[in-house]
């Protein structure tokens, strides 16, 4: 199986940027950090680096970096990560919208609620963000959207692994969201791992889309409550992409096997080659 994956992603790449033009379709965003900054490649959400966040040159090019070796929530805002303002564009009281990336979690950093992508006030329960992307462990991460009163929040357990890249997406419809993950764990296939709150997840709109609250990557936040508790991430992130629309599942697996989208796209033969060198060992 992991070979005939493989033979698939790399015909997928030879056929190259114009066999994925219709990814970008609905694009609003995308960090890519090749120019050594969180600057929005396609639209205007420009992000600021903070506390030392920076860029490191991977075997792929570009990624962001997040040293956060501790975890080092002591009531401040400490941490490594990027801070995107908020705007009109990323606030998504529709329920529709999906966002991938790419990450490579260190040795002990996927901790219990560090986030990949967040909008909120807090991960903890309750209806406190508009999306959340977290690990909660070293194989387990969890997903969810809220509505005034709920959480649309859910887990998947053992879908990744810390030390390899690894491939996720989150996908919202309007009326269900779906987490979707490309890893070891997976065997390389793009799969959408069950869950006991149930993946796809239904949701109910308008969305809370916290205005006030920018986006953050790498950081889970616990903003109003359990002041300290906030969760960072230790990691290389890369190639975050923000749609406006709910993708397909072919879609998701076009980007997992190195899709290119336009003149910012994924290295993708680098993130492949890591990637691929995890699952066949």
């Amino acid at each position: 199986m992991k070979q005939v994956c493989l033979f698939v992603i790399l015909a997928l790449m030879v056929l190259g940027t114009n066999s994925y033009a219709e990814l970008e379709d609905g694009l609003v965003s995308v960090w890519s950090f090749n120019d050594g900054s969180a600057n929005d490649s396609v639209g205007n959400n420009d992000g600021a680096f903070m506390n030392g966040a920076s860029t490191i040159n991977a075997e792929f090019g570009m990624a962001l970096n997040l040293e956060n070796p501790e975890n080092p929530a002591t009531g401040e805002n400490t941490g490594q990560y990027v801070e995107i303002p908020s705007s009109a564009s990323l606030e998504k009281e529709d329920g529709v919208f999906s966002v991938s990336l790419w990450v490579y979690v260190r040795t002990d950093g996927g901790r219990n609620h560090a986030a990949m992508f967040f909008k909120g006030d807090k991960v903890g329960w309750g209806d406190h963000f508009m999306v959340r992307m977290c690990t909660t462990d070293a194989t387990t991460m969890t997903w969810g959207s809220c509505w005034a009163g709920s959480e649309g929040w859910f887990a998947t357990n053992n879908v990744y692994a810390e030390e390899e890249w690894v491939h996720v997406a989150y996908v919202v419809d309007g009326s269900e969201a779906t987490a979707y993950v490309t890893s070891s764990a997976t065997d390389g296939d793009t799969i959408v791992p069950p869950s006991e709150q149930t993946n796809p997840r239904e949701i109910e709109t308008p969305l809370r889309t916290f205005p006030e609250r920018p986006v953050e990557i790498g950081v889970g936040r616990q903003v109003g409550g359990n002041a300290g508790n906030d969760f960072w991430l230790d990691a290389m992130i890369d190639e975050v992409y923000f749609w406006d629309r709910a993708l397909s599942a072919d879609e998701v697996n076009e980007l997992a096997g190195g899709a290119l989208v336009g003149a910012v796209a994924v290295e993708a033969q680098g993130k492949l080659t890591t990637t691929w060198a995890h699952i066949k060992k």
